[in-house]
């Protein structure tokens, strides 16, 4: 037993130049999987391939690690994944929709479609952030906590071969939609629906343009 682990150590780290080969790895891999990951839309899921669970929770366990000022952990998670409680989701926000939606400036496509992208999905998770009891730290700083752990179970769903998509907007930042939810805390708030499945195409490529157009140095 002892001469396997030594060859797996062996096999694994090695040294080049001082630095060991899976640290090398390691910092490849992340930015393999930073790069790689994009949004993929509901419409764009395979309905007949289930996101296994045991995957959803790795996402989970993964955002519960993003930065966070004061250490509160302001990120709050409502797990969508059965059938009958995704359909019910889809019709509440498709009715929602209806209900806030002036008649002259309401879309049937629209509509439909808040109906089905949660059906096409293998799982629907509500974004909360929950707020500070005592407000010490800046909202800002909470919500920007809660996009850090969004972030990382977006990279792990990547690193899965799994597409994911944040929605977001009026219908679901309403009172409406906490109430549905169950959120109760009146200044805890709701920041999107992340919805997950396997794509049904290739894995979409997008090029970005230069990172220096985007910085300014004062050296």
């Amino acid at each position: 037993a002892l001469i396997a682990v030594a060859g797996y150590f062996a096999q694994r780290y090695w040294v080049s130049g001082g630095k060991e080969k899976g640290d090398i790895d390691d910092r490849e891999a992340a930015e393999r999987i930073i790069q790689k990951r994009r949004s993929i839309f509901p419409r764009d899921y395979d309905t007949s391939r289930k996101v296994p669970k045991e995957i959803i929770h790795k996402m989970l366990i993964n955002a519960n690690y993003a930065p966070t000022h004061g250490r509160t952990k302001p990120w709050r998670f409502i797990v969508f994944g059965g059938e009958s409680s995704l359909k019910a989701l889809g019709e509440f926000e498709a009715g929602l929709y209806k209900k806030l939606t002036p008649a002259d400036q309401f879309k049937q496509a629209k509509y439909e479609k808040k109906l089905t992208n949660k059906t096409k999905s293998s799982f629907v998770i509500a974004i909360v952030m929950a707020r500070q009891k005592s407000e010490k730290i800046p909202e800002i700083e909470e919500i920007e906590a809660v996009a850090c752990a969004v972030q990382n179970m977006h990279l792990i769903a990547s690193a899965h071969g799994v597409g994911a998509y944040w929605s977001s907007g009026n219908l679901v930042y309403s009172q409406e939609y906490k109430d549905f939810l169950g959120v109760e805390n009146e200044k805890d708030k709701v920041l999107g629906m992340f919805h997950i499945g396997y794509p049904s195409k290739a894995w979409p490529t997008e090029s970005r343009t230069d990172i220096d157009q985007k910085v300014t140095w004062k050296l």
